[in-house]
């Protein structure tokens, strides 16, 4: 099943590291399962699953996957290499290339229980192929099986790197979300994973 285009760009341009993260991949049976807290109001827009890659993007109600101002993208990358500081590490030249205007928040460290994990913000001034800003949160967890990315991002009119258009309320808010996150392992009695089919 080919990918959407929609869902394809929010791959290609949430991380920039498509190609990185599939080399080597082969599919495994995933153990684990990424738990995201629900945002209120927030719909399923796009969504792809096959053996080696999920992701799901999420948008406020009454936006699109081509008219978002704020999403969220949850990926899971099966059978993949990569660590989560070496894809938080991989995003700058990757993003650098495709933006006017870049800037890249520090690496911070903040794994869960069962995975090493980390945050970072990238500014996107102003996005060569559609000429808006963008800002995006990423979380990128290191499962047994898995590298798992979240992004949290804001869509608009370009703007100055140096100075973000989303306020320390909302980018707070973001990370409220990013900290409920956990992972569950079918194989981990410490890290149960919900009974009963999930959403």
């Amino acid at each position: 099943m080919p990918v959407k285009p929609s869902v394809r760009r929010a791959v290609l341009l949430a991380t920039g590291m498509a190609a990185l993260l599939m080399t080597g991949a082969a599919p495994v049976r995933a153990r684990e399962r990424l738990l995201v807290p629900q945002i209120p109001g927030w719909v399923v827009t796009e969504s792809y699953n096959d053996p080696i890659a999920q992701i799901t993007e999420l948008v406020p109600a009454g936006e699109t996957s081509d008219t978002w101002t704020r999403r969220l993208t949850v990926q899971a990358f099966t059978g993949s290499p990569m660590s989560a500081a070496d894809f938080l590490k991989g995003l700058v030249p990757h993003t650098a290339d495709v933006c006017e205007g870049f800037q890249a928040g520090p690496v911070v460290e903040a794994p869960v229980p069962g995975a090493d994990g980390g945050r970072r913000t990238i500014s996107c001034g102003k996005y060569r192929g559609d000429g808006r800003g963008s800002f995006t949160l990423f979380y990128a967890l290191r499962g047994h099986s898995a590298l798992f990315v979240l992004a949290r991002a804001w869509r608009g009119a370009p703007f100055q790197p140096d100075t973000p258009p989303v306020n320390a309320t909302e980018l707070d808010a973001w990370n409220r979300l990013f900290d409920g996150v956990r992972l569950c392992d079918t194989n981990d009695p410490a890290r149960p994973c919900p009974q009963g089919p999930q959403p």
